[in-house]
């Protein structure tokens, strides 16, 4: 009986490490420009060179693929709209275009959750960023109250 037990033992191991181990062969183009563009040279700026073991790329690489499935990253937004009915997609719209007029600095979003629909705005990472915002838009909206929601990927270009 102890034999089965280490055969098993062993099969079970193998799985978990192919499991592990053979998601990191699958690295799309996208993720492999990481360190590559922080290894690039730029004018009038140091060199950045990278060693490292490939087990920690291949986590970065994983951790990337995970987040592009998650679309977005838990934060915060302030919802301006949200109603049911044979006229809620009408006055959804009009919502987001009287905000889109307002602040057009500030990314509306128009989402229909059946059988809601909602105008939720903004992209902030903490609760505090959102009440600089959400004391302007209190304003013109005033139903408008902060919820958490997953937000957009902040741009790391800019």
């Amino acid at each position: 009986m102890g034999f089965f037990k280490k055969i098993f033992t062993v099969v079970l191991v193998l799985i978990l490490v192919q499991s592990v181990f053979g998601q990191s062969f699958s690295k799309s183009s996208d993720t492999e420009d990481i360190f590559i563009k922080i290894q690039k040279k730029q004018i009038n700026q140091g060199d950045v060179l990278i060693f490292q073991d490939m087990r920690i790329n291949d986590l970065i690489y994983n951790h990337v693929e995970q987040n592009k499935r998650e679309e977005g990253v838990p934060g915060f937004r302030i919802r301006i709209f949200s109603d049911l009915g044979s006229l809620a997609r009408d006055d959804s719209q009009d919502a987001r275009a009287k905000f889109v007029g307002l602040f057009p600095e500030i990314p509306p979003h128009r989402e229909y959750v059946s059988p809601y629909y909602r105008v939720v705005v903004g992209d902030y990472r903490t609760r505090i960023d959102a009440l600089k915002d959400f004391k302007r838009v209190k304003r013109y909206f005033p139903s408008a109250f902060i919820i958490p929601d997953n937000i957009n990927y902040p741009n790391l270009e800019e």
